[in-house]
């Protein structure tokens, strides 16, 4: 198992400041006030007072008033019982207390020394176990010779204990006392002795301390001369000290003495100090006969008698017990503030520390003593863990030297949180002290960290609104809350309550139970709200508090949701008369005939209507919108009417899909043969409509109703607006469609834009309207307006129509050119390459002939042919005769001046040449080259058509010179071989 081990470097001292420090007389009265702690530490505020002394054999010795902080002692105190119990030093007896103060729930705490100041209240003191009745000297002595005389003991401290020893008698200056090791007085010869002259001295043996009040006790002293001749024993050593292990076994032999005869005679041994050792009367063998202990008792001091048979000596044994590491470190733990501690009956220490307990926070105090020297003592604490991080650390406040004790400070360094983690097992408060080898004391002490109310009440819910249809029955139960809270018991413990004043809602304190105590009508809670709004949320704040001392309380806002069911079917205004009359002259398709209204209570689509019209007599059928406008349709016909009265039946319908309500209401519509006075019916006009006209005298009537419940194909609640407010002095539009003009219009045509809104899906789009104003006042201004629109719009289908065929021809033109030019590229691509073979084949003709065309050549100004080759090319003179007349006939009637030729080598080479470029084409077609530019000499060779691009250069590649110019010197003189009146045939 991983044991994390918390370890803290040992401080050598502490800081004087942090330490109270008071001096008091022993046994001085009870209730005597040592200090006022409350004006010592200069608090400002009331605070509790508590102290602890460290050891507990120092309990009860002082008191202190836990409101005023007086310190007062409580039991008589005697410093030399304390120092021979070991409560406290015997150089320096100091009584530690801690004091704890609580001042508003924040602990100071601080370390108190008491000294105990010494009086001399108590005598020297001869042990008369060890008084030497009878001390014998030799008159032979030599000067200084040391005796071993008894000693006195003085419990008191200081100057107070024994500081000298003195005699005094007659003759006392023959002797004197050496009183400086040890603190043994040792007598000692100053003068020769003389038996003759003084056989015995009888002095006194004071011994004195230096008090204010000097005390002192004696014991008389006889001392006889003896002669020299006289046999006395003599120990070989008058003086032994000797160190004894603590642990050294019963019947181990410490010391063997030894004393010597003058006359060899028979020595005898006696222990005259009543000790837990024992010497052998015959051998002077001192052996261990009882346990040691040294925390009991650290030293002893022996006198040891030899004898022969009357006259006997004396020696002192000063024996030191040697402490052996034999006593554990003992561990107190002392609590702080609100910090409890309990012990299980398991062996286990727990410690009850409370959450909030802020970080730095001294809980408790660990008290280390051991009772063994500081070499084997010097205790030291460690901390260790299997279950780390531990949130204590320790710090050492105060050590005591002499008794071997240290305090230290466990310290909180890590905020606790009992819900996140409540109980920290296994820590081990391991108390080691320096002995070899080390001895350690092991307590279990588990962490318990207890609740504080410090959560807050939490609803344990994913939402806080409830659905909850209208009609519900009483007492209908909503939900049951569920609050959570992290804390224990009553800190747990959750109270509901409602802070609405409220009768709709009730819940239940304890349960959380929430259930409505009234029915609810949802179009009584809609009076201010819109109409198409198909819940309404109604907001609850409901408090939860625990029982915690102090309590804590949460505030959460919960939601009931309330749903319109479709329980109202729509209702027709009954203000609103269902018997119209109407001209039977002014009836016409497209006119409105009036408006239907019905209302329905519900909300969203349960409220909205729509309507359908049924006709009793198939002679007039009507139809009717969604808005309530009866019209007729536009494709009916009244020829064949008679009637003068006709009934209809108008159904409104609202729009719940699964169980729609609906209403019936009787229409009759009575038509009369003459016309009535005044009576205008406007159109209705389908939206889809663009252009339109209106007669100037409809101003201030409906000029027509735009159908706009056509609207993306079918609108629940349709509304229209003009969207041109400067045209808003001209025109009026109502929100479901009927237009007006209100005022004289000051231009023949307008052009309006609507806005069309469906408040319920909140789609809207932008429709265009162009009307046209005519006067039926003019003769046939209207209809001219009716067929100037008919030609327009064949106009304008005419203008689509050739526009529609001219790019069409444009296309195919433009497909066409590029099939072209994609066929002339590839030709132009293979003629290229037919040229390059041919000038190839000419070249290496002509360097295997050369030699033989200048003997073939005949030299004619006429014309000049090759006989063996009559297929390949002929250069004909223009004054010759040709075999060909009709070639003779298209260019011998040009004139031009003759050029003389002379036969050279060039001109053998190019007739040779080209004979052989054409020399496979039977019938050759003449070509003139009278317009050739002057051939400039150059280097390289040239076949004669550099005029026609047809020089090594060009026939190479299929990429035009880019600096034409160059191939051509038209400044030169030299004249071309060919005659302006030959042609290449």
């Amino acid at each position: 198992m991983f044991f994390l081990i918390f370890s803290l470097l040992i401080l050598p001292s502490i800081s004087s400041h942090t330490i109270l420090k008071y001096t008091i007389e022993e046994k001085s009265p009870i209730d005597t006030i040592i200090a006022d702690l409350s004006q010592e530490l200069k608090l400002q505020t009331s605070g509790s007072f508590r102290i602890y002394e460290l050891l507990p054999m120092n309990e009860n010795l002082f008191s202190i008033n836990n409101q005023t902080g007086l310190l007062k002692i409580q039991s008589r105190i005697d410093r030399d019982q304390m120092c021979s119990r070991q409560q406290c030093s015997c150089t320096l007896c100091e009584i530690i207390l801690q004091l704890l103060v609580d001042i508003q729930g924040k602990i100071l705490s601080k370390i108190i020394e008491i000294k105990i100041k010494d009086l001399n209240d108590h005598s020297p003191n001869f042990d008369h176990q060890s008084i030497i009745p009878i001390v014998y000297i030799k008159e032979n002595v030599p000067l200084g010779y040391r005796i071993v005389l008894p000693s006195a003991s003085d419990p008191d401290e200081g100057s107070n204990s024994i500081q000298s020893y003195r005699l005094h008698g007659m003759n006392s200056d023959d002797f004197d006392i050496d009183f400086s090791s040890f603190d043994i007085p040792y007598l000692i010869v100053r003068s020769s002795l003389d038996r003759q002259r003084q056989t015995s001295y009888s002095l006194t043996l004071i011994a004195s301390d230096h008090g204010d009040q000097s005390r002192s006790d004696s014991i008389q002293l006889d001392i006889r001369i003896l002669n020299m001749n006289d046999s006395m024993p003599t120990f070989l050593q008058s003086v032994y000290n000797i160190d004894i292990r603590e642990d050294t076994v019963i019947g181990t032999t410490i010391l063997n003495i030894e004393a010597i005869s003058d006359k060899n005679e028979k020595i005898f041994y006696e222990l005259l100090t009543e000790s837990p050792f024992i010497i052998d009367r015959l051998t002077g063998q001192i052996q261990l006969s009882k346990t040691l202990d040294y925390e009991r008792e650290k030293s002893y001091r022996l006198t040891i008698k030899a004898f022969e048979y009357s006259l006997p000596t004396y020696a002192n044994i000063f024996i030191r017990v040697i402490d052996i590491n034999d006593n554990p470190v003992s561990m107190r733990i002392l609590v702080e503030g609100n910090t409890t501690l309990e012990r299980k009956d398991n062996d286990k220490t727990v410690l009850f520390i409370p959450e909030n307990t802020s970080i730095g926070t001294t809980i408790a105090h660990v008290i280390l003593n051991d009772l063994d020297s500081f070499t084997n003592g010097n205790p030291y604490l460690q901390l260790r863990t299997s279950e780390p991080p531990l949130p204590l650390i320790y710090k050492l406040i105060y050590q005591n030297t002499f008794q071997n004790m240290k305090l230290y400070s466990l310290i909180l360094h890590q905020k606790l949180d009992r819900e996140f983690k409540a109980l920290y097992n296994n820590i081990q408060f391991l108390a080691h002290d320096s002995g070899t080898p080390t001895l350690h004391t092991q307590l279990v002490v588990l962490l318990n960290v207890t609740d504080i109310n410090d959560c807050i009440p939490k609803l344990l819910t994913n939402s806080t609104i409830y659905h909850v249809n209208e009609n519900n029955p009483i007492g209908y139960v909503i939900d049951r809350l569920n609050a959570y809270d992290c804390d224990l018991g009553d800190n747990a413990r959750v109270e509901y309550r409602l802070l609405n004043q409220t009768n709709l809602l009730i819940i239940n304190s304890q349960t959380g139970e929430m259930s409505l105590n009234q029915s609810i009508d949802f179009e009584i809670l809609k009076k201010f709200q819109e109409k198409h709004q198909t819940t309404i949320d109604l907001e609850f704040l409901i408090e939860l508090r625990d029982h915690g001392q102090p309590s804590l309380s949460n505030q959460i806002k919960i939601s009931l949701r309330i749903y319109d069911i479709n329980d109202h079917s729509p209702e027709f205004d009954q203000s609103q008369s269902y018997n119209w009359t109407h001209s039977k002259t002014i009836l016409q398709p497209g006119i409105v005939l009036g408006r239907i209204s019905a209302v329905d209570a519900d909300s969203g689509l349960f409220g909205l209507i729509h309507y359908s019209i049924h006709s009793f007599d198939p002679c007039l059928i009507l139809n009717i919108t969604s808005l309530g406008y009866v019209y007729i349709p536009y494709e009916s016909s009244m020829t064949t009417c008679s009637s003068l009265s006709y009934k209809f039946e108008i159904t409104a319908t609202d729009y719940d899909s699964i169980n729609a309500r609906s209403t019936k209401q009787i229409l009759t519509i009575n038509l009369q043969s003459n016309s009535l006075t005044d009576e205008y019916l406007p159109k209705l006009l389908p939206l889809s409509l663009q252009r339109t006209t209106i007669d100037i005298n409809t101003q201030n009537h409906i000029a027509f109703i735009l159908d706009i419940t056509t609207f993306n194909n079918h609108t629940y609640e349709p509304r229209i607006y003009l969207n041109h407010s400067n045209l808003a002095s001209w025109w009026n539009i109502s929100s479901s469609g009927e237009l007006r003009l209100i005022s004289y219009p000051l231009a023949s045509s307008y052009l309006l834009l609507f806005n069309l809104i469906d408040d319920y899906t909140q789609n809207n789009s932008i429709h265009k309207l162009q009307i046209d104003i005519c006067n039926s006042s003019l003769l046939n201004s209207c209809q001219l307006f009716r067929s100037t629109d008919n030609r327009l719009v064949l106009i304008y289908a005419m203008s689509l129509a050739l526009s529609i065929t001219f790019i069409c021809i444009i296309l195919f033109s433009i497909i066409i050119c590029l099939c072209c030019r994609k066929s002339r590229q590839r030709d132009e691509k293979l003629a290229s390459m037919h040229h390059h073979s041919f000038l190839q084949y000419n070249d290496d003709y002509n360097n295997e002939k050369i030699d033989n065309a200048s003997d073939q050549y005949k030299s004619s100004s006429d014309s000049t042919i090759r006989d063996d080759d009559h297929d390949s090319a002929c250069i004909v003179n223009g004054h010759s005769t040709s075999s060909t007349a009709s070639s003779t006939d298209t260019w011998s009637n040009r004139k031009e001046a003759t050029i003389p030729m002379y036969p050279s080598t060039s001109a053998y080479q190019y007739d040779i040449k080209l004979a052989e470029l054409l020399r496979k084409n039977q019938h050759p077609t003449c070509i003139y080259l009278n317009d050739l530019p002057p051939i400039p000499q150059s280097s390289s060779t040239d076949y004669g058509f550099s005029s026609l691009n047809l020089s090594r250069s060009s026939s190479a590649s299929t990429i035009p010179n880019p600096q034409p110019e160059t191939l051509i010197d038209r400044s030169t003189n030299m004249k071309s071989f060919i005659s302006s009146h030959e042609c290449v045939v």
